[in-house]
């Protein structure tokens, strides 16, 4: 990856105004890069009139910005601007690409009148924008935008209330606001066009839909496509990997399995799988037996702090690594999340699989099974009027989308929603010191996935029928925790289920391991943050510096919530109180939030 910022004059470029925003950015934003980016910034000049320039802060020593004629095209992945420009032609409205070109990345592309950017969907890399009284900006990271807008100035940047809400509440932006006033994501499908002076979204470049072969067999409609997608994903980011090693994070789940399936295909031979949790943990049994049968390095791991020795001091890390965005996973937030055993080695993880069908749990969706799922995905944690506006913005977002059966729309939210905004601040965190290796987030993988039958999808027949082709051994290994394809949760089937079904479907043996970091949480004096998690948190949010402001921000019965679980003298007791296992899990999430929030109203984080 590389991170792209374009500064476009409004009229008519003051040159020396337009080096000094340009200098102000390249000093303030460099330091909030990982230790992945040790190459030096480069500055592309005059690519379009009147004057812009297009900063570029590369990882690896991989030239992403490339020019032809009048014009010219760079894009976050290596090797993607000489692709864009031999595909685009000149530019049009909407913008149209002869041929697709598959990956995952943010584009941005011009000539001397006009400049586009977009995004490849999922949005792991999306476009963000600004805009002042002297200059348009599009990034593909908003702390760059809003550090330019700020003139470097880091006391400057204003932060967004908005984007506090909806993190609170959901965990990300629902509506696209970023965690900077003034600094706005563009809608999954759309495009920035900058012209004259002016900047508007606009529809994205249209991609035409994947071409899926008619075949006797009804279940393998897109099989055979789905396949081949992801063999030259897989491909794609192999070669664009600056080391050759590759830490695979290994649950033995369906799509961590399939992931090292194609791995294992390509032989890979620096390939080191990463399983968290302990030897009676059924995931870390079903990992080690699939690693055993490849042949590859394997560790048990206990997740490390992000900073050794402080809980509360690795929130603030999550934030200064996501660059102000919460980590969507809160509980997460103290941990190391890439955790490389060398910079910028690959990081490989099966995010998001959208032709799983995602969110679609049953073959017929109703508008009921939406509002469910809607109420599911908001923690209404926040005052009734801020739930209400919460709540709004995932309905704009869903009525965005006339004539979908709720079917689709809920498909869409697991694409351009979960695989997408909900990934973002991981992807920005992981990029800071690994190569983010996701396949199945590649748009032409996507693109085939949306050309699948829903029920091909939602029954997860398709991904199992690539399973067999990819690594028909891998079937024969059970499930953890009785996990099975939807097509299977009733029983094995007479024409798809094979010899194995029983195999899969038993219970994991237990196999000789070692964990890494069993006592490294010995020494943090706040440990109780995550021992006692109820209980020590709700104490810490009572103590801490912001929690005026964040009592007029939470709702009133999670205030009350807080102040009974940091009253109670045991853990035990806070569990008893909160009852279900559902009801724990959520408060922990919410508790792990509010105490982001804290961490992130201090804008300590804000401090390289």
């Amino acid at each position: 990856m590389t991170v792209l910022l374009s500064i476009v004059p409004r009229g008519t470029a003051d040159k020396a105004g337009l080096q000094a925003v340009c200098a102000a950015a390249v000093e303030s934003y460099t330091p909030f890069l990982g230790p992945r980016y040790g190459q030096e910034p480069v500055i592309h000049r005059g690519l379009s009139s009147p004057g812009a320039v297009l900063v570029e802060w590369p990882a690896t020593a991989a030239r992403h910005t490339r020019r032809k004629a009048t014009r010219w095209a760079s894009a976050t992945f290596p090797g993607i601007g000489d692709e864009l420009l031999r595909s685009s032609g000149l530019f049009g409205h909407p913008m149209e690409l002869r041929t697709p070109v598959g990956g995952t990345y943010m584009a941005i592309a011009g000539n001397r009148q006009q400049i586009y950017a977009w995004n490849t969907v999922p949005a792991l890399e999306a476009v963000h924008y600004g805009e002042d009284a002297d200059y348009l900006y599009v990034s593909n990271r908003p702390l760059a935008i809003a550090l330019a807008m700020a003139r470097g100035e880091v006391d400057a940047v204003t932060t967004s209330d908005d984007y506090l809400a909806e993190a609170l509440n959901f965990g990300f932006s629902m509506s696209g606001q970023t965690p900077f006033a003034g600094v706005t994501t563009i809608p999954t499908r759309s495009a920035v066009k900058i012209s004259g002076g002016r900047l508007e979204v606009v529809e994205g470049p249209a991609r035409p839909p994947a071409a899926i072969a008619p075949t006797e067999d009804p279940f393998q409609p897109g099989v055979a496509e789905l396949e081949a997608a992801l063999n030259r994903s897989t491909d794609r980011l192999l070669a664009a990997l600056p080391e050759t090693t590759i830490q695979l994070r290994l649950s033995g789940g369906k799509d961590s399995r399939l992931l090292l399936g194609l791995l294992r295909n390509r032989g890979v031979q620096d390939l080191h799988a990463v399983t968290q949790g302990d030897e009676t943990s059924e995931e870390v049994m079903v990992a080690a037996q699939l690693a055993e049968m490849t042949g590859i390095r394997h560790s048990v791991v206990r997740p490390a702090l992000s900073v050794p020795g402080s809980v509360i001091d690795s929130y603030t890390q999550s934030l200064r690594d996501g660059q102000g965005y919460f980590l969507s996973e809160a509980i997460g937030g103290p941990y190391a999340f890439a955790d490389p055993f060398v910079v910028g080695e690959g990081y490989a993880s099966g995010q998001w699989p959208t032709f799983k069908g995602l969110y679609q749990r049953k073959k017929s969706i109703d508008q009921a099974d939406l509002d469910h799922e809607w109420a599911a995905h908001n923690a209404q944690i926040l005052t009734p009027e801020l739930n209400e506006r919460t709540a709004q913005a995932l309905l704009d977002w869903a009525e965005s989308m006339p004539g979908s059966t709720p079917a689709e729309i809920l498909y869409a939210y697991g694409r351009d929603i979960r695989a997408s905004r909900y990934m973002q601040a991981s992807t920005v965190v992981v990029d800071a010191y690994s190569q983010v290796f996701f396949p199945f987030a590649d748009s032409e993988v996507t693109a085939v996935s949306d050309a699948l039958t829903p029920y091909l999808r939602f029954s997860h027949i398709a991904m199992y029928l690539v399973m067999r082709r990819v690594w028909n051994e891998s079937l024969a290994v059970p499930f953890a925790r009785g996990g099975r394809f939807r097509f299977e949760r009733d029983g094995p089937s007479e024409k798809l289920s094979g010899p194995d079904f029983a195999q899969r479907t038993a219970t994991p043996e237990r196999r000789p391991v070692t964990v890494l970091g069993a006592d490294q949480m010995a020494e943090v004096p706040d440990r109780a943050l995550i021992d006692e998690h109820l209980t020590a948190s709700s104490r810490y949010l009572l103590e801490c510096a912001s929690w005026p402001r964040l009592e007029t921000l939470l709702n009133p019965r999670f205030v009350a919530l807080i102040r009974r679980l940091a009253a109670m003298d045991t853990e035990h007791e806070a569990l008893m109180t909160l009852r279900t296992a559902k009801g724990r899990v959520h408060t922990r999430v919410n508790l792990s939030r509010a105490i982001l929030a804290d961490r992130w109203l201090s804008r300590e984080w804000l401090r390289p």
